[in-house]
């Protein structure tokens, strides 16, 4: 079973020195689960990993993004329910968490208090990509206090123009300085966490500066990430049965929308396949309930197109 189709990633300063060695052994263990869980059939009695969407606003329309489709009310996670998501994870000793999904982490007002409070429940992942437009000096400093451990700038394009071009609303040289700034704050505090990673989406555009974009960032970045671009228009043509293989997601992690709203996946971004409610219901007996069993039957059997989401979904093709 393939892990992690459509994402590839490179070794920036990381190369030298890991920042990924700078966690406790339980990360390495939890890594080791996180392969090996989808391959070898096991479902263990929580999640390993959950999203919790603190927002689904944003602030750029970038050409390329799920937003584009999405008609859904904008809000934000209350603090009550971020609370109640944390206190579970934290009893059931849940390894890692990011706290986004389709918006933007940033413009969440309690988002400093969000990775200070999951880190007191003993989280030992704290996580999120941001597009770095509404980061300062102050709130690099903040979060790197509040024990983020690591941080995904999302940056497509290696030139102003394409950037720009892709990431509408956004300013290349206002984010490629923010991110330059986080790093060189959190050196300067004397830490090796948060381990930051730069990204794009590989496109006909992108993948033209890819070596521009690769130079740019390899001494700046812990890491540099290439995604593929995926299909998310809720409307796009199913894939079929043919050339796909068990998602992996259904066996690692759990997706909570900012209502409370809990999803199969991130490959679920319209809710085709409502799992449950965070506000009512247990994560883990939803986690061990129906619809995931469900789902994970039909994986099992290649019967993609048995679970609504799988299929259009772009996670689990060859």
């Amino acid at each position: 079973m393939r892990i992690n189709p459509g994402f590839n990633e490179l070794m920036g300063t990381d190369e030298r020195d890991d920042c990924n060695k700078s966690f406790p052994k339980e990360f390495f263990e939890y890594r080791e689960k996180w392969e090996k869980y989808p391959k070898e059939d096991i479902v263990g009695d929580f999640p390993l990993h959950v999203d919790i969407e603190s927002t689904n606003a944003c602030n750029l329309r970038c050409v390329m993004c799920g937003r584009n489709f999405m008609k859904e009310k904008i809000g934000f996670m209350e603090w009550s329910l971020f609370k109640k998501i944390i206190d579970e994870c934290s009893e059931n000793n849940l390894p890692s968490i990011k706290l986004n999904y389709r918006g933007e982490p940033l413009m969440h007002p309690k988002i400093v208090d969000m990775v200070r409070y999951a880190k007191e429940k003993g989280i030992l992942e704290v996580q999120f990509n941001t597009n770095g437009l509404l980061l300062t000096e102050e709130l690099s400093r903040k979060l790197i206090e509040a024990g983020l451990d690591r941080i995904i700038f999302s940056f497509d394009g290696a030139k102003k123009e394409t950037y720009e071009r892709i990431r509408t609303g956004s300013s290349y040289d206002r984010v490629l300085k923010n991110i330059k700034d986080f790093v060189r704050i959190r050196n300067e505090m004397g830490g090796k966490r948060p381990c930051v990673r730069v990204q794009m989406v590989l496109m006909e555009d992108t993948e033209k500066e890819l070596d521009e974009y690769i130079k740019m960032w390899k001494n700046v970045a812990n890491r540099i990430g290439l995604i593929k671009r995926r299909e998310r228009d809720p409307n796009a043509r199913e894939i079929g049965n043919e050339n796909r293989f068990p998602c992996p997601q259904i066996w690692q992690r759990m997706m909570i929308c900012w209502d409370g709203e809990v999803r199969m996946c991130c490959g679920d971004w319209h809710g085709k396949y409502i799992i449950g409610d965070a506000r009512r219901d247990s994560l883990k007996d939803l986690w061990l309930g129906e619809k995931y069993s469900f789902a994970r039957e039909m994986h099992r059997q290649g019967k993609y197109d048995k679970v609504p989401p799988c299929r259009t979904c772009e996670i689990n093709v060859r």
